[in-house]
């Protein structure tokens, strides 16, 4: 676990839970199932609903999309009331500006969403594999015994519908026949049931060539703002310029 990435978590507690549950809403919109929902966790998915991986490109995009938008909106409309009168025009005294205390809140409210506001980095991994990716070995691995398995229950239901042609041809009608055939449909039908029930075994789609050109400059700019969340930069840079105009202007 990245101690840096945990601090800048620690210090912009509000903008990392409110995170965590715009991503607990996207989930549900699209159908995630969310396995976790400590917020706040003093671990890896710290600010973060952990989930279900998407297995689409539509579904991922949607989810590094939609959490964040929101959480933007929210940041830019807090740094825009306060930012003005104490980044820009200096106004940073009691008599100066009544509203002081409130716009400096503001202020630190809107930069722990703003520094908040992109996917967390394995959800960005993920949907970029899907965009330019492959399936894993071990995902190509399930598909062919996926493969294999309906190959072999298409093949038995072929059979059993055979045999079953070849007994009613055979048959002559009498009472006792009929209800033993009946026993052996009620029998063919549940097994037919049991055969029916696919293992879960989902696999995931993959972006087509114009979904990867026209989406191409959102996508990288999801990783690109993972990476810096994850690392912290992008927290740790917005604090020291945010502490330098305060201090020296």
């Amino acid at each position: 676990m990245n101690s840096i990435y945990l601090l800048t978590k620690i210090l912009g507690y509000p903008g990392a839970f409110m995170k965590g549950f715009w991503e607990h809403l996207a989930c549900n919109a699209l159908g995630l199932r969310v396995t976790d929902r400590h917020y706040m966790a003093a671990s890896e998915f710290c600010g973060h609903a952990a989930h279900t991986p998407a297995m689409t490109p539509a579904k991922a995009f949607l989810l590094s999309l939609l959490p964040y938008t929101a959480q933007r909106i929210l940041g830019w409309i807090f740094l825009g009331l306060s930012a003005p009168p104490l980044l820009l025009f200096g106004m940073r005294t009691q008599e100066d500006n009544p509203l002081l205390l409130l716009e400096y809140v503001a202020l630190y409210l809107g930069l722990c969403l703003l520094c908040n506001s992109f996917p967390q980095w394995e959800d960005a991994k993920r949907h970029w594999r899907l965009f330019y990716g492959g399936p894993t070995p071990e995902e190509e691995q399930a598909m062919l015994e996926y493969s294999e398995i309906l190959l072999a229950t298409y093949d038995t239901a072929e059979d059993e519908a055979q045999e079953e042609a070849e007994e009613d041809a055979g048959e002559d009608g009498g009472g006792e026949d009929d209800e033993a055939d009946d026993e052996e449909d009620e029998e063919d039908e549940d097994e037919d049931d049991d055969e029916e029930d696919d293992p879960d075994l989902p696999m995931p789609k993959f972006a087509g060539p114009l979904e990867k050109f026209l989406l191409a400059p959102c996508n990288a700019y999801f990783l690109a703002g993972a990476w810096l969340e994850k690392t912290g930069v992008s927290t740790l840079l917005a604090l020291v310029i945010t502490a330098a105009i305060l201090l020296l202007r």
